[in-house]
């Protein structure tokens, strides 16, 4: 029986430590080093008694996993890890270089099953080498802010032999000059190669002169031959993605105009979703989002899922949410992490294969990307129906012991850009140091390497260098490719789309009967032009608010159905209002229309995988409406032209200020600090939403608590007129109403000039980037 023992443990050992001897001295090293390192992490050494029952406990789980999931026969390894878990039962009686052998054991054991799984074995990994500029997440994809470090480095790379060496070879090999690098991917035939390069100025740039450097995507062949540059310009084109098809989906700042939250030192241009052909030719916008997006990928019904940031009156430090649209960028819709302030941002998203789910970064908005690593699973999402926020039962937690950053604090580690390759396994990229950026007031850059991650815990290093970090591994293998979804856009349609709600009344909250909604409020929101600051210009009340103008309205049927027509490439959004003129609900984002598309909604703010109740609405039944124009002074909006006029027919003879009614609110159109004296006076009386404290509510709009319906002075309107002291016809109310539910604004464009236009009561067209 001994000898039987014997012969088992021997030839066990030979088997595990095949991995363990066939490697460099330098390389078995490292490999321990790292281990160490990850107990170092958990607060621990390797030799601790915690560290050796969970290592054992990983171990029986990756066994019994790839055991039941692969054909491998691994019944030696099962007997090893026998053999270890009888020796734990003498880990109290162990010297502490016992414990220390025995926990090497354990994980050489780990690390010999773990590179036998057939997902990993044999295929080389494509990685990028590279800095960062360390800010934010919105700094990194924009070349000229390299510059201003000096910072440059890095390459495209293939890890030869995965597991067993950090050989690489260097396929860009030195043919690009001196620059950075960033967003790597790969082709379905693993023949192409797509990344972002950004050559380095000699000089630190000005972002408005034509001569600064950007990002501009490049390809080349899966073995570095036939490096192409793709894209040009003074445009940072970045994030490649191959579409099914063989086009390139890609970010890219295009579309033009700014952020509304930024800092005079950081011009930060928008960057939303492109497409071009592989060569690079007959590049076309496909999001007309007004703020940034990112990390386009491709799930397995051929849809792109990408990351939007949403900040229209709510806080600009959340809500960059996974969004999903058909490749042609119809029908761009929210999948989760629209409605949470739980989690700061949802990075990197990316199909899982033989699965439905999609593994992403849960990261911050004050860093640069990275953080912790979630699994949401699409048939389970779902908005609270108490809150209207983001339910967190769809999610998995990867790696628990990663906070989600910003929302939950700071961690002192954090992973990036994941590569599934199956629910139970994962690429990775992974740093022992915090998340360096803005907020965790990390200023230098962190090292990450490349490790083969499970869900069991379990973290193998694959590659690492000091001083530089290594990113986005993906498998040097063919991949499954999804289905092309057609076009279904309308040619004839030209430069309009059409939408069709089935039941506005349908939503999350049932909506007070009492209210009957008439029309549709179709609102055009302006991007940030003329300057990338923070409130230069403002624009009201509201705290870094977007510029907006009312392109009219469209009748609702008393089924609650309607369809209409709007332009197309507008971002736009819709309030619900009653037979008053009042807004029931509004929205606090955006949809777009690609030319020729037909939307469907089933109702306003409806739960997911709502299906309609009206199945036959009226408005299918005949054309679609053509929107109505709103009032003057709302196209774009101008206080001067839509509110100040009643109030000078109907106020000002007692609201003047002067004589006996000094003290009363002063009323008059005199210019005052930018706005009018009136727009002043009211503000006590005026409720908005906003990124601030004055906000109604922070993250959902809810029916009936729109601005006119919290605003003071709806009510002291209210009772003037039952008190016989003013005379207001419905359509004064109505565009009283508009301008409260409109968020109170004065101006309608970011242009100063134009400003000064509208604050003389002038008109002034639209401006010019729509």
């Amino acid at each position: 029986m001994r000898f039987s023992r014997l012969l088992i443990t021997a030839c066990c050992c030979f088997v595990t430590c095949q991995i363990c001897y066939s490697i460099s001295d330098k390389f078995r090293s490292a490999i321990e080093y790292d281990w160490q390192l990850q107990e170092e992490r958990k607060g621990r050494s390797s030799s601790d008694l915690i560290a050796i029952y969970e290592s054992l406990e990983r171990c029986e789980k990756l066994l019994v996993d790839l055991s039941e999931s692969s054909e491998l026969n691994l019944e030696i390894e099962f007997e090893l890890f026998k053999i270890y878990k009888k020796q734990i039962n003498n880990l109290e009686s162990m010297d502490e270089a016992e414990r220390f052998a025995l926990y090497k054991q354990i994980r050489w054991l780990i690390r010999d099953i773990s590179f036998q799984n057939p997902l990993i074995e044999s295929s080389p990994i494509v990685f990028l080498k590279r800095r960062r500029f360390i800010c934010q997440m919105l700094h990194e994809y924009l070349g000229y802010f390299y510059d201003y470090r000096d910072i440059s480095g890095g390459g495209v790379y293939k890890l030869d032999n995965p597991g067993y060496s950090m050989q690489t070879s260097d396929l860009t090999k030195h043919r690009l000059p001196k620059g950075n690098f960033t967003t790597l991917s790969l082709s379905y035939d693993a023949k192409s190669i797509y990344f972002a390069f950004a050559e380095r100025a000699e000089q630190k740039p000005d972002y408005y002169s034509d001569q600064r450097k950007c990002f501009h995507i490049y390809s080349m062949d899966c073995n570095g031959g036939n490096l192409k540059q793709l894209t040009d310009g003074i445009y940072d084109d970045f994030d490649p993605c191959e579409l099914p098809g063989g086009d390139v989906a890609f970010m890219s700042t295009r579309r033009g105009g700014f952020g509304r939250c930024h800092n005079p030192w950081e011009p930060l241009p928008c960057y939303t979703l492109h497409r071009m052909k592989s060569d690079g030719q007959n590049i076309k916008t496909l999001s007309f989002h007004e703020t940034n997006e990112w990390h386009p990928s491709v799930l397995h019904d051929g849809r792109i899922v990408y990351t939007r940031w949403d900040y229209i009156d709510r806080s600009a430090a959340n809500f960059h949410g996974l969004w999903i649209s058909n490749p042609d960028g119809s029908n761009p819709s929210i999948l989760f992490g629209n409605y949470t302030k739980n989690l700061n941002a949802c990075y990197q998203p990316r199909a899982i294969p033989g699965s439905n789910k999609i593994v992403f970064v849960a990261g911050a908005h004050h860093a640069d990307v990275g953080g912790s690593l979630v699994v949401v699973d699409p048939t389970k999402i779902k908005i609270h129906k108490k809150t209207g926020e983001d339910d967190f039962s769809s999610l998995e937690l990867l790696t628990p012991e990663v906070c989600f950053p910003e929302a939950n604090g700071w961690p002192n580690s954090y992973f990036h850009s994941p590569w599934p390759l199956s629910e139970n396994y994962y690429l990775v990229s992974f740093s022992f140091d915090p998340l360096p950026g803005m907020g965790p007031h990390v200023d230098e850059d962190t090292t990450t390497g490349l490790y083969l991650f499970d869900r069991f815990g379990n973290m193998e290093l694959l590659y690492r260098e000091e001083g530089i970090s290594s990113m986005y591994p993906i498998p040097l293998a063919p991949r499954t490719v999804p289905p092309v979804v057609p076009s279904a856009l309308d040619s004839n349609l030209e430069n309009e789309g059409e939408l069709l709600l089935s039941d506005i009344n349908t939503s999350l909250y049932e909506k007070s009967g009492a209210r009957k909604i008439k029309t549709l409020n179709i609102f055009q929101i302006l991007p940030k032009s003329e300057t990338h600051v923070a409130n230069k210009p403002r624009l009201g009340y509201a705290n870094a608010e977007s510029a907006r103008m009312l392109l009219g309205s469209v009748p609702v049927e008393k089924d609650g159905s309607a369809f209409f027509r709007v332009p197309a490439s507008k971002p736009i959004l819709f309030q619900a209002i009653d037979d008053n003129g009042k807004a029931v609900q509004g929205m606090r984002s955006l949809i777009y229309l690609q030319p020729g598309e037909q939307r469907g909604c089933v109702g306003c703010h409806e739960t997911p995988g709502t299906v309609a109740r009206n199945t036959q609405p009226i408005a299918f039944k005949r054309k679609p409406s053509q929107i109505k124009p709103g009032p003057d002074g709302s196209l774009p909006w101008n206080y001067s032209r839509l509110v100040q006029p009643i109030l000078d027919q109907h106020c000002v003879g007692c609201h003047d200020g002067k004589g006996k009614n000094e003290k009363r609110p002063n009323l008059c159109g005199a210019e005052k600090d930018g706005f009018l004296v009136s727009y002043h006076t009211l503000k006590p009386y005026v409720k908005w939403y906003e990124w601030g404290d004055s906000s109604i509510r922070q993250t959902v709009t809810l029916p009936e608590e729109m601005p006119s319906d919290n605003s003071p002075l709806t009510g002291i309107i209210s009772n003037h007129i039952k008190r016989n002291m003013v005379k207001l016809n419905n359509d004064e109310m109505k565009r009283l109403y508009l301008w409260l539910d409109g968020n109170a604004s004065f101006y309608g464009t970011y242009s100063e000039d134009e400003q000064l236009a509208q604050i003389k009561g002038e008109k002034v067209d639209p401006p010019a980037l729509q």
